[in-house]
C-alpha cells in the first residue's frame, strides 16, 4: 500500500458522514426521546483509541511493504534486503526457509497484537532470541509465557561459527517458531 493510494480516514468522506449523522441522532434523541448521549466524549474517546492503535501499527505515515501484515493475514517469504519482518493485529507466516547463511546477519520479528508462525530451516546455524511481554514465544525446546525471554537454537548451531541472529518479539500476541529440516 502507498502513501498516494491510501486515505487518512480522518479526512475521508465515510468519517465525517457518520460523524454528522450520529451528530444528527443524537439532536433527535435528546428532544423527541429525552435521552442524552454525551456524543463528544464518545467521539473523542474513538479518536484516542484509533489514535493510538495507528502509533502502535508504526504511525500515521509509514508505507508497509510485504514484509508487514498490519490488520490482515499474510504470508512472508524471505527477501535478502529486508531485515524486519511485523505481524500487528493480523497474522501470519514469516518463511526463513530458504534463508541464505552468508556469514553473521541479524533479522528482526515483531509480533504486537497478532498471531505469527516463523519458519525457519534447521540446517542453517540459527540462534532465535524469543521475549514475550503478555504474549506467549513458542520454539520446538522451549517456550516463554507472559513475560520473559530466552533463546533457542538450531541444531547446526556451533558457539563462535557464523550464524543468523533473529530476535523475535512478541506483545500481546502468538508466535510459533517451527524448525525443519532439508
Amino acid at each position: 500500500m502507498s502513501n498516494s493510494k491510501t486515505m487518512s480516514f480522518l479526512s475521508s468522506a465515510v468519517f465525517w458522514g457518520a460523524i454528522i449523522i450520529l451528530f444528527g441522532l443524537s439532536i433527535i434523541l435528546r428532544e423527541v426521546f429525552h435521552i442524552h448521549i454525551p456524543f463528544v466524549k464518545i467521539i473523542l474517546g474513538f479518536f484516542f483509541i484509533y489514535w493510538g492503535i495507528k502509533m502502535i501499527a508504526g504511525g500515521f505515515n509509514r508505507p508497509w511493504n510485504n514484509n508487514s501484515a498490519v490488520f490482515s493475514e499474510s504470508k512472508m517469504s524471505y527477501d535478502g534486503s529486508q531485515k524486519e519482518y511485523n505481524i500487528i493485529f493480523g497474522s501470519g507466516t514469516i518463511d526463513l526457509f530458504k534463508i541464505e547463511n552468508t556469514g553473521n546477519q541479524k533479522i528482526e520479528v515483531s509480533v504486537v497484537f497478532g498471531n505469527g508462525i516463523l519458519i525457519i530451516n534447521d540446517s542453517i546455524p540459527t540462534k532465535v532470541e524469543m521475549s514475550s511481554v503478555f504474549g506467549s514465544a513458542e520454539a520446538p525446546d522451549k517456550s516463554v509465557n507472559a513475560l520473559g525471554k530466552t533463546n533457542y537454537t538450531t541444531s547446526s548451531y556451533r558457539e563462535g561459527e557464523p550464524f543468523i541472529f533473529i530476535e523475535a518479539k512478541v506483545v500481546f500476541g502468538k508466535l510459533e517458531v517451527q524448525s525443519k529440516r532439508w
